[in-house]
């Protein structure tokens, strides 16, 4: 490869870096047993090569050019006109021998730039390919009859263009590991900042739902005779809708630092997917009465394996999309259940828009909202919080549907026993 990768111009400035010691050099030109004889054959070599550098250079840049890939990388004909003589400078310079502390760091100093420059290890060691088929033609095309001296010429040869791609790809992969350390101190960063805007959300979200119940009590307490008894009802009924939010928030906050604290194996809790689905449409009640939404149940219902808090969100986001999306004129969500080998499937089904196949493999995307939804209020985040709950439960989701005749959410769980058939039927 050249000096510098295609994306950079310039004359290239060594770095210094942890571990990329003289010792280090020592220790690899003692394991490919490159000495002072192969520095010598590689400097012989050198007058020859001098006269086909451009040829190979010329080569070497058509066939970069001839893929996407590495094209890419090579837009401005200036830059390719620098970086082809940088590249016959690398080139002399692995035939020079001069396997020193500048030699080292200067190779040190390509793996990083690669890296850098977003340049994916393949299309380095393409690049050194080159070289080798090069070398290689090279020395077909002058051959001689005793060929033992070439021969050990071109060992030398090979040797110095392994150092070369050993001591660069070092440099290479500590970049990339390098970055991928920063990535996940940010990421952890970010995790310890979420647990604590949840922690502290639950206390907001907490304090104003007990001011709600105390003022419900309140009401009913001074009140309570005068109130008619169906407004008593629903105030009680308001009461108990409060209460069941608090939970939910102590629920939910549970589960967020239960699944930071816990291994990354799915939950194997016991999970009745019958209550969760109650528990489900109890939250969604006014919306289904509201849209006048029939909901089709099957009368089986399994156990399966995973977290039962879980579970819930991603139902509840999957049953009030398709409560909100059902058409409006004949509202209809339907709950089925099947088999399929080690595991029990929901499939719920709406009788809305539907989605266009272009639209699909954004569906999961947070923060997306699809075009022909855009009327329905949301945040574009339910289906991704769904899919992430279901997936950290050892489940699978994933959607079909068709324009114009509604939508269909698959559920995957693990199932806790063998096939039942009555389960079986409601399919």
């Amino acid at each position: 490869m050249s000096e510098k990768p295609p994306s950079f111009g310039g004359p290239a400035v060594p770095r210094s870096g942890a571990g990329h010691s003289p010792q280090s050099l020592e220790n690899r030109l003692a394991y490919l047993k490159l000495d002072a004889e192969d520095a010598q054959r590689l400097r012989q070599l050198l007058p020859s090569f001098e006269q086909v550098f451009d040829e190979f250079i010329d080569q070497f840049y058509e066939h970069l050019l001839a893929f996407e890939s590495s094209r890419r990388f090579l837009h401005d004909p200036q830059l390719v006109q620098r970086l082809k003589q940088s590249q016959k400078e690398h080139f002399r310079s692995l035939l020079q021998a001069q396997w020193n502390a500048e030699y080292h760091e200067r190779r040190i100093h390509v793996g990083r730039a690669h890296a850098e420059a977003g340049i994916e290890p393949e299309l380095y060691l393409g690049a050194y390919s080159q070289y080798i088929q090069f070398c290689f033609s090279y020395f077909i095309r002058n051959a001689t009859p005793d060929d033992s001296a070439r021969l050990q010429q071109l060992m030398s040869l090979m040797k110095a263009i392994f150092l070369d791609i050993g001591l660069t790809l070092e440099a290479y992969f500590e970049q990339t590991t390098r970055r991928l350390h920063q990535a996940l101190e940010m990421y952890w960063h970010a995790n310890r900042e979420l647990r604590q805007f949840a922690q502290l959300t639950s206390h907001d979200l907490k304090t104003p739902l007990a001011t709600v119940a105390n003022l419900c009590d309140e009401v009913l307490d001074e009140f309570g005779q005068q109130i008619p008894e169906e407004a008593r009802r629903l105030i009680a009924k308001a009461q108990d809708r409060v209460f069941q939010m608090s939970r939910m928030i102590d629920e939910l906050l549970a589960h967020s630092l239960s699944l930071e604290e816990s291994s990354s194996e799915a939950l194997e809790e016991e999970v009745d997917t019958a209550q969760v689905v109650q528990e489900v449409l109890d939250r969604l009640e006014g919306e289904i009465q509201a849209r006048g939404v029939q909901v089709e149940l099957p009368q089986n219902w399994p156990r399966v394996l995973g977290d039962p808090v879980a579970l819930k969100e991603a139902l509840y986001n999957l049953l009030s999309n398709a409560t909100k999306y059902s058409n409006p004129q004949n509202a209809r969500v339907q709950v089925r259940i099947f088999r399929r080998d080690a595991h029990w499937v929901l499939a719920i089904r709406d009788n809305g828009p539907g989605i266009r196949p272009e639209d699909m493999p954004r569906l999961f995307t947070p923060f997306v909202r699809l075009r022909n939804h855009t009327s329905v209020p949301g945040s574009g985040l339910g289906l991704y919080f769904a899919r992430r709950l279901v997936e950290q439960q050892g489940g699978r989701i994933w959607a079909e549907s068709t324009p114009g005749q509604g939508t269909t959410f698959y559920v995957q769980l693990r199932s806790t026993d063998v096939p039942d058939p009555h389960l079986r039927s409601s399919a």
